[in-house]
């Protein structure tokens, strides 16, 4: 085993064992290398041609499309359904100035906090007590698929002639261009007026821009300089006036400013797009890691980003200003790509802060709808057989042969304040703070854990953020495989811990937070076997007397044990995450409690032994996707520091 690089002597003293810390970069990133560098990042995977290879500029091809469609017999039915969808749509108002929008989170399940799927053949709820926001969360949806739609017959007007496409969109945005100014300024998430918060305001003016790039030709110019005065330039002052730091929504609003500026030839929206602190160089700068993961530590959000780069890069590379943004394009190529070097079997990503369940690495939807710029032979291979306006406009070239995604590898993932060990049909993702607060829960500490292609710990994520489980639950230390004290982890959060030491050989990996919580400090050991995985857990409070010491672990598997179980029970912790536990065991454990984890074809046994323990909880808990629950472990004992031994042996 190998000591890494030392970071200045630095020590930590837990439970009477004294580890250097190792180097790591904290905050955003303190730069990212040259041009050639950038470029030469995952270049096995890259497909891009011409002046900005290993990317490219997106480009349209109108003609082309109609041949295609009068050609190809995929292509026929495609069109016309699209043509029927958008006919339905404007046989009838859709908008009302009356209409204020709301959060598109609070369209959920009020039992799970499950996001509902929003259609467009669902009724507005009643203008009731009760319904507010559900109400309000119906308008934005309708308004965001209304608005989607004006650029659906933008298009099909320009790729059939038919005027009806032509007066409907241009009555849309029309409409928007009366109406913006009358609609109540939102200020709970920066400024906003069309929609409820200036994110959403950013995502839908970066689509109304691609239709007014489409249809100006064809409408007076006084009635172009109406949208611009009535609508594009008032919106862009809201977004500019809500862009304050560095976090995947400023990288949509300077998308959107810079498309407005550059389409209205708007020097000053311009100039905030390209030179300000809050433009798109100034972000990718200091939000991008030199690992190539993104400041917010969240995987979901990463992509977030790129597809707000992806819009931006595509809007500049049809009006011809691509080569002002080459050296983003390529650094957004590489955003992009570097989940995969943490993706677990089955392409199953790490589940960071408060992304959604079950993603995947790569993000194969997002290769795919990239690739006019960022191309990657598998995006290209994915993007292949759909029948989009994109592959219609800008077909995907041929593909030959797709590359082997690279070899997930063990050591320090310094951009994710993570690192990995992987060995011997083990992985494990070890992550010791957060850099930003925007998505941060409160997790420093915890790992995922997967033996073979079968998850032994998972992280949930959260659900939809207009739910009560997304607070107090899911953004919780209990929902989590972390350490806690009087039933709570890390505190404050975010904040970042320290990477003590990595194998070179992939079997250890040791991290530690010396301010864990207020006179707590803590770290994590986690050790690979030739069969078995270890996990060694300290906690060290200076408190003169006991405090209640444990350590939480949220798995999808069912859990058995032989261990005497208290007929009278123990109290739970009383922190609020703990009273979403429900059906709860307690076994009496002095010092050692042995488990059967049952996952999926998989057996695996847990042994949980230290001093300090007392009690085990086994319960059932709440999980983000189907069927909702998982089961929760938490072990418990009273002292005023204690180490955990974790054993897990497959069977």
């Amino acid at each position: 085993m190998r000591r890494r690089r030392l970071c200045g002597g630095l020590a930590l003293v837990l439970s009477g064992a004294v580890f250097e810390a190792l180097a790591d970069d904290t905050g955003p990133a303190q730069g990212l290398p040259d041009n050639q560098e950038i470029k030469a990042a995952f270049a096995e995977l890259k497909a891009g041609e011409g002046g900005y290879s290993p990317a490219r500029a997106a480009r349209e091809y109108w003609d082309a499309a109609r041949r295609r469609i009068a050609q190809d017999p995929r292509w026929a039915p495609w069109l016309q359904e699209r043509t029927d969808w958008l006919n339905t749509w404007m046989s009838q108002p859709r908008e009302s100035a009356d209409w204020v929008a709301g959060w598109v989170h609070d369209y959920i399940d009020p039992d799970t906090g499950a996001l509902l799927n929003w259609t467009p053949d669902q009724p507005i709820p009643p203008d009731e007590p009760g319904y507010e926001k559900m109400r309000a969360a119906w308008i934005t949806h309708n308004r965001i698929y209304n608005i989607d739609r004006v650029l659906d017959a933008a298009r099909l007007f320009r790729l059939t002639d038919d005027r009806r496409y032509l007066d409907w969109a241009v009555s849309q945005l029309d409409f928007y261009a009366d109406a913006y100014l009358g609609f109540p300024l939102q200020t709970w998430n920066g400024q906003a007026q069309l929609l409820s918060q200036s994110l959403d305001e950013a995502t839908r003016a970066l689509v109304l821009i691609e239709a007014v790039r489409l249809l100006k030709p064809h409408v007076p110019a006084a009635r172009a300089d109406h949208w611009r005065e009535g609508l594009f330039l008032p919106l862009a002052t809201n977004v500019m006036a809500s862009a304050r730091e560095v976090h995947n929504i400023a990288v949509w609003h300077a998308a959107a400013v810079t498309l407005i500026g550059l389409e209205f030839e708007q020097p000053e929206l311009i100039d905030f797009g390209k030179n300000s602190t809050l433009g798109i160089p100034s972000l990718l700068e200091t939000g991008v890691s030199p690992d190539w993961f993104w400041y917010e530590n969240s995987l979901s959000y990463q992509d977030y980003t790129v597809k707000a780069l992806v819009e931006m890069l595509i809007g500049a590379s049809l009006r011809g200003r691509l080569a002002e943004f080459a050296r983003q394009l390529w650094i957004a190529q590489n955003l992009m790509i570097s989940p995969v070097t943490v993706r677990f079997a089955n392409e199953d990503a790490p589940t960071l802060n408060d992304s959604p369940p079950n993603r995947k690495a790569p993000n194969r939807d997002l290769w795919a709808s990239s690739r006019r710029v960022l191309p990657t032979w598998i995006g290209l291979e994915e993007a292949r057989d759909q029948l989009t306006w994109d592959t219609l406009l800008d077909p995907p070239k041929a593909v030959e042969s797709t590359p082997v995604l690279p070899e997930v590898v063990s050591g320090p993932v310094p951009g994710l304040d993570a690192v990995q060990i992987v060995k011997n049909g083990w992985h494990a993702m070890l992550r010791y703070g957060q850099k930003a607060p925007f998505h941060a829960q409160q997790e420093a500490l915890t790992y995922e854990l997967q033996y073979g292609d079968t998850w032994i710990l998972k992280d949930a994520g959260t659900v939809g953020f207009g739910s009560p489980l997304h607070l107090g639950y899911f953004r919780r230390a209990p929902a989590h495989n972390v350490p806690l004290v009087d039933g709570s982890g890390q505190s404050p959060w975010p904040s970042e811990g320290q990477l003590l030491d990595v194998s070179t050989d992939g079997s250890l990996a040791e991290a530690a937070h010396p301010t864990y919580a207020k006179g707590v400090t803590a770290s994590r050991r986690l050790v690979i076997g030739t069969r078995t995985f270890t996990d060694r857990v300290v906690v060290k409070t200076d408190s003169e007397t006991p405090r209640a010491i444990g350590l939480v672990m949220n798995t999808p598997c069912s859990v058995t044990s032989g261990a005497e179980v208290l007929p009278e029970g123990a109290p739970l912790p009383t922190s609020s995450p703990f009273q979403y536990w429900s059906d709860w065991t307690t076994y009496h454990t002095p010092g050692n409690w042995r488990a059967s984890l049952h996952c999926g074809d998989r057996r695996f046994s847990l042994q949980i032994s230290g001093s300090a323990m007392e009690r085990v909880f086994v319960g059932t808990v709440p999980d983000s996707a189907a069927p909702y629950t998982r089961r929760g472990i938490y072990v418990e004992g009273m002292a005023q520091q204690a180490q955990f031994y974790l054993v897990f042996d497959p069977r």
